[in-house]
Parts: C-alpha cells; sequence; structure tokens
C-alpha cells in the first residue's frame, strides 16, 4: 500500500508539471512575439574618472537606440539593444571639451509582467560590449566589455499591436587602455539612461 500511495503521488506530480509546461497552441501563440523598439533621452555618467573625484562624464548628454525582444512565454523574453549615447568631460564641474561617443550593443534576459490593463513593468541584465570614440579623433576607437541591466514599464494600446514606453538602463565597463585624454585613466565606469520610446509586435 506505502509503494502504491508513493507511486500515485509520483504520477499526481508529473501530470501537475506536465500541466504547467503543456497548454494548448492558441496560449502559446498569444504568449509568443517578436517586438521592435526604439526609445531617446537622456544619458549621464555617474563615476568619476580619478580617484580624487576631480574628473568626470557627469554633464548631462543623450541617447538613442533600438532593438528586438522575442518573448518566449508570458514572463519572459529575450532582448537585443543597440544605444548610441555623448556627454561631456568635466573637470572640477568644468568642461574640459572632451565629448565622448558610445556605441552600446547588448543581449539580456526580460522578466515581465503583463497585466489586463496594459501595463507590463519589466527588469532585465545581460552583457555585452561598447565602443568609445573620443570626438575629433581619428582612428582611435576601442571596445571594452560592458554589463547592462534596467527596469521600465510598457503599455500597450488598446486593440493594436503598438506600445508606448519608459525605461532606465545602467551600463559597467572599464576605462582602460583607452586613447587620447582618456588615456591616464582606469576605473571603472557607470553610465545612466533614461528614455522613452515607440514599439511594435508582431504575435507568432
Amino acid at each position: 500500500m506505502r509503494y502504491h500511495g508513493r507511486l500515485g503521488l509520483m504520477i499526481v506530480l508529473a501530470t501537475a508539471f506536465a500541466a504547467a509546461i503543456w497548454t494548448p497552441s492558441t496560449v502559446h501563440a498569444q504568449e509568443h512575439a517578436v517586438t521592435v523598439f526604439a526609445h531617446g533621452g537622456g544619458f549621464n555618467g555617474l563615476s568619476n574618472l580619478n580617484d580624487a573625484g576631480t574628473v568626470d562624464f557627469s554633464k548631462i548628454g543623450y541617447n538613442v537606440g533600438g532593438g528586438l525582444a522575442v518573448q518566449l512565454q508570458r514572463y519572459v523574453a529575450l532582448r537585443g539593444d543597440l544605444t548610441y549615447a555623448r556627454n561631456q568631460m568635466q573637470i572640477n564641474g568644468a568642461d574640459a571639451g572632451t565629448k565622448l561617443n558610445r556605441f552600446f550593443y547588448t543581449g539580456a534576459v526580460q522578466l515581465q509582467v503583463p497585466t489586463s490593463s496594459g501595463f507590463m513593468p519589466y527588469v532585465y541584465a545581460g552583457g555585452g560590449a561598447v565602443t568609445l570614440h573620443e570626438v575629433g579623433t581619428s582612428g582611435q576607437n576601442k571596445t571594452k566589455g560592458a554589463g547592462v541591466f534596467g527596469l521600465g514599464l510598457d503599455y500597450q494600446v488598446p486593440g493594436s499591436q503598438f506600445g508606448v514606453f519608459a525605461e532606465g538602463t545602467g551600463w559597467l565597463w572599464k576605462a582602460s587602455n583607452l586613447n587620447g585624454s582618456l588615456s591616464q585613466y582606469d576605473k571603472t565606469q557607470f553610465d545612466l539612461g533614461w528614455s522613452g520610446g515607440v514599439s511594435y509586435r508582431f504575435p507568432f
């Protein structure tokens, strides 16, 4: 009897597990989608470039970008982003005349919570790279590894596949072995972007 009881419990658990991972194809069709998006907004560097704290990229700049997200199921998506950002170096709070372009290209796992109201909060984290270019120089690009994380809020327009969203994104990268006026610095940088955007969803 004890053996049969355990066997029955295992069957119940296996059935519950199968039901959790297997849903009708119509439900999968609603949960799977590819979304393309574009965004733009502000950008700032939150870290100092030297230990004394006298040099940084704190002057507010801008960012523009876009990407796509593949929704694997209701709560999980994979996203790829390409973002261009620029801001200026400061020395003791004054403009140093050095502008740095950044091209971030990253991939991330996104966790999201769709709601019946159309709003969907989400968070994401991943990694990739950043290519750095000091404005006014030539042939001095440097590509570094970068981590990315962020959070946002998306709203799906009722009766359409269009959406609007607002999000904040942080990038981590190491300012080492750079060129030009940045060659003397060797510190981890934390850049922050905040933006609004539009999206279009292709269900499949």
